[in-house]
């Protein structure tokens, strides 16, 4: 089969290059430091990091969602797709308010890479407190991740070692959600419109890698908290003992007539 000249000519400069990736093709995200230290910071003043990174594959990168440890840290991916060889960054903003000591937050980037879907990013900080602030029960304001390092680890992680379900639930969960669930310095889990609207992996993601709530941290042993998956998998099995099943499960088959 001959080629016109002026098409051969195309073909080899690359300008008929654009169409979908070629098979086996697929993006990379790569961060020079998955840490970053903001140091010794005041506790009414919020910070602000640009964390860089590459796509390093040959086929398009996409960020699909940036969840933090907590609602104290905030993130925007710009731009949300970047092409093979090209950077982009998340624009973080941290606010220490109400935290002391050392702080550890998380930020969780999801992407389409499939080497790396989730990667794990980690913001620390020695944050000084303009004074010292307590809730009215005693309890300092400690938030997030930092509720499973330190001297708090001896009341949140520490005593989950070696428990499942109920006992585990007693042993790091009823202090904050109450002895049945019903709530106390966390909100309650046992509302039927809760359960009904958040399926079993739902569940999961809430408790392996915490909320926007700043008092949930990520609990899973990849957000260094102290849970293996069986552990929050029985902690899941255990919730839905208390309520109906998410709408999403099957439903089900209506008699015969």
């Amino acid at each position: 089969m001959h080629r016109l000249p002026w098409v051969v000519a195309l073909i080899a400069s690359g300008a008929l290059a654009d169409g979908p990736a070629p098979a086996g093709a697929s993006p990379a995200i790569r961060f020079e430091s998955t840490t970053h230290d903001f140091g010794t910071i005041d506790s009414d003043k919020k910070q602000t990091f640009s964390w860089a990174y590459r796509n390093t594959g040959d086929a398009t990168l996409e960020i699909l969602n940036t969840s933090p440890s907590c609602g104290c840290t905030a993130s925007v991916a710009e731009p949300r797709r970047v092409e093979p060889g090209a950077a982009g960054a998340l624009a973080v903003t941290y606010d220490p308010a109400g935290q002391s000591g050392d702080v550890r937050k998380t930020l969780t980037v999801v992407t389409n890479d499939p080497a790396h879907p989730r990667t794990i990013l980690t913001l620390r900080a020695r944050v000084v407190p303009n004074e010292a602030e307590t809730l009215a029960n005693g309890h300092p304001r400690f938030t997030g991740q930092s509720l499973l390092m330190g001297s708090c680890a001896g009341c949140h992680a520490t005593p989950s070692a070696g428990k499942t379900g109920a006992a585990l639930w007693e042993a790091t969960c009823a202090m904050c959600h109450g002895k049945t669930g019903e709530g106390g310095l966390a909100p309650g889990l046992r509302a039927p419109d809760y359960l009904a609207s958040h399926d079993d992996a739902a569940l999961d993601l809430a408790i392996a890698y915490g909320t926007s709530n700043p008092k949930m941290p990520g609990f899973s042993e990849a957000m260094g908290g102290p849970l293996n998956a069986g552990q929050v998998a029985s902690l899941v099995k255990l919730l839905r003992t208390w309520g109906p099943i998410s709408p999403r499960a099957p439903s089900p088959t209506p008699p015969k007539r």
